[in-house]
């Protein structure tokens, strides 16, 4: 695990392209992931849908559970996901020379995730300013609520 850290932090050699697509791959992977989850859950438990973030909490959260998954569980999505990834160890995605063992590929995976949804959050803010389009928007009023009140 120490040469895969140190590698991940000083770039050890130039990876090739296969790990180089391999990370991208799984990148991709865990935000496609992390996105079904999120729609999933979401659909199931409506009260889970954050409202308008101008709110005071005890609004924007119609439930503690609500709460719980906007501001911790949504976050931990990805590096679960990517840890899971890792531990069941798909070589293609893990071609990086020195992640050999299961620690370092969940280690790796977890990373990998965490930057995902980072990225994930840039490029949508960055196409929200150019284009004025939210790939998410949350909801303007509560469900089932009379705007004319």
């Amino acid at each position: 695990m120490e040469e895969a850290i140190s590698q991940f932090f000083t770039g050890g050699s130039r990876p090739s392209n296969a790990a180089l697509a391999g990370t991208a791959v799984l990148a991709l992977s865990i935000v496609i992931v992390t996105f079904f989850v999120r729609r999933i859950v979401e659909t199931a438990v409506p009260t889970a849908k954050k409202q308008n973030d101008e709110n005071h909490p005890g609004i924007t959260y119609m439930t503690t559970f609500a709460r719980w998954w906007n501001s911790v569980i949504l976050y931990a999505i990805p590096v679960v996901v990517g840890g899971a990834i890792g531990w069941a160890h798909v070589p293609y995605l893990f071609s990086v020379e020195g992640l050999d063992t299961v620690s370092s590929r969940i280690f790796f995976g977890g990373v990998v995730g965490w930057l995902s949804s980072f990225f994930y959050k840039v490029i949508r803010m960055t196409l929200k300013k150019k284009t004025g389009v939210d790939i998410n928007p949350t909801p303007s009023v509560m469900p089932g609520a009379d705007s004319s009140e």
